[in-house]
């Protein structure tokens, strides 16, 4: 018996312009969390900056996450080469399936924990970003590039749908949280790898890992959006301006893009900082 690929990934095609492109969760959430580290609320609530600070540390976290190890195999000695093919296909659908579902926890907490400190009365986190979505439905440059596209990919992804869900990164949020909690109560179905009659292994479970991939991202473009609104109302402030070590592509106002090569205000950066640099421009 051998493994094969097969096609069946996921790839949103906001994940693969040539500009302007959607970064991978990993490194979406480094800068995010390099952005809050340069920020704090402005609050003179008690225990504001301990808040802060534990939503931070859940954020870091997530941006420590490299891999998720698993052995699928029962390592008896006596397993048949179909067997231990299958078990290794198994073993590598898990890490990465794991490694996505694992990042969806810490963004989760780290969601939660900013919404505590800004919206201490709002029960549940998608009602606060849904609030903050209402505040800057007029400024279109502080909107995140590619949220609505992001939010309406992650509708593919439900089995039932969520009630009033349409490309609000609001409703997104709550089908997010909704894919992480059935994981957290086993009600997630686990994924195997398949196999063909001619004796071939391969792996399954696309669909599982894209949907929770982009679930985290749905979880990092609604704290920028809640960044983005508590920012507008002096509730955080920056400091400083976003060094960009290499340059990157950022929108332009004509719908097109412009290099950034040197520094630009952290508060403009929100809007750009889960974009992919993207070569520069020839010379």
């Amino acid at each position: 018996m051998t493994t094969t690929r097969m096609e069946g990934s996921c790839l949103p095609s906001y994940r693969t312009l040539s500009t302007l492109a959607l970064s991978e969760p990993e490194d979406h959430v480094r800068e995010l969390t390099d952005w809050v580290e340069h920020a704090s609320a402005v609050t003179g609530a008690p225990g504001a900056q301990s808040g802060w600070d534990t939503a931070y540390k859940w954020l870091r976290l997530a941006q420590g996450l490299r891999t998720v190890t698993f052995d699928m195999s029962y390592d008896d000695g006596g397993m048949c080469s179909a067997g231990l093919d299958f078990d290794a296909v198994w073993t590598e659908m898990m890490e990465e399936w794991q490694q996505h579902q694992v990042r969806l926890g810490y963004l989760r907490a780290a969601l939660e924990g900013f919404v505590r400190l800004l919206h201490p009365d709002t029960a549940e986190s998608g009602l606060a970003v849904e609030a903050a979505e209402q505040q800057l439905q007029h400024h279109a440059d502080a909107w995140p590039v590619h949220a609505h596209a992001v939010a309406d990919h992650l509708r593919t992804h439900a089995s039932d749908g969520v009630p009033g869900a349409g490309p609000s990164v609001a409703a997104a949020v709550t089908q997010a949280i909704v894919l992480h909690e059935m994981a957290v109560r086993g009600r997630a179905a686990i994924p195997e790898p398949g196999s063909h009659d001619d004796g071939k292994v391969f792996p399954t479970g696309h669909a599982e890992v894209c949907a929770t991939k982009e679930a985290s991202t749905v979880l990092l473009l609604g704290i920028q959006l809640l960044m983005t609104a508590a920012v507008k109302e002096n509730r955080v402030a920056v400091f400083d301006d976003k060094y960009l070590l290499d340059g990157m592509w950022i929108p332009d106002s004509a719908g097109g893009s412009r290099w950034v090569g040197e520094e630009m205000p952290y508060g403009e950066y929100l809007a750009v900082l889960h974009l992919q640099p993207g070569e520069p421009p020839e010379l």
